[in-house]
């Protein structure tokens, strides 16, 4: 990531061949070809430009980073941050939470016996390691359920459930996927605001069933 965040060195690269056909090319024919000694200058600083831009798209294409600008909650953003984290977590990790808004959100799942964390948003460059502090008497193992429970489709469907419950008005400010700790199922909680007042709605696992509950 260093190669495609940083220009440093690729400027001064360029900064050496401009310089080097300055005074191997320009100068010593300034008199009569100047036009096509900075023709030629033009042509090699355009190849480097153009190395330069291959190079970054390749780099960010091998490391598969997470670039989303805009609504973490939009279908095609949401889609790309829960294939991404699944990317990074084996197929049987087991997560004990999953929570999205449209700025960014947190994952934290279960490694061994203890719990860890990715965040992500605006801000963040990709998925961002964080610590998980566990608190409370309750045994790990009995708070966490299968990755393959967390869908990339489910903000489309939530938020195309919840429009039909609250009306195109309604603003969700947070999608949270989780256990209950009254029935030990699996569910989504959404929050948001509509008409000047908060509101709850809860849906299944698979992001069907959606009713409001405050």
């Amino acid at each position: 990531m260093l190669l495609v965040r940083t220009g440093g060195i690729f400027g001064v690269i360029v900064s050496l061949i401009v310089a080097g056909i300055f005074f191997f090319v320009v100068r010593p024919a300034i008199n009569d070809t100047t036009d096509r000694a900075f023709d030629t200058a033009d042509r090699i600083i355009d190849s480097t430009n153009q190395q330069l831009d291959d190079t970054q798209r390749q780099i960010h294409e091998a490391t598969n980073d997470l670039d989303i600008e805009g609504d973490y909650l939009a279908a095609d953003n949401f889609a790309a941050t829960v294939a991404s984290i699944k990317s990074e977590l084996r197929d049987d990790a087991e997560i004990l939470d999953f929570t999205a808004n449209p700025m960014g959100g947190n994952v934290k799942y279960r490694t061994g016996d203890r719990a860890a964390g990715f965040q992500f948003g605006t801000g963040f460059d990709g998925l961002q390691p964080v610590k998980v502090t566990l608190v409370g008497t309750g045994k790990l193992k009995d708070n966490v359920f299968p990755i393959s429970t967390l869908q990339e489709d489910a903000s489309a469907k939530l938020t195309a459930a919840v429009a039909k419950k609250a009306g195109a008005g309604f603003e969700i400010q947070s999608m949270t996927l989780g256990l209950s700790p009254v029935t030990g199922e699996i569910h989504w909680t959404v929050t948001g605001e509509g008409d000047g007042r908060q509101q709850v709605f809860q849906a299944g696992a698979d992001a069907t069933g959606l009713k409001k509950i405050s």
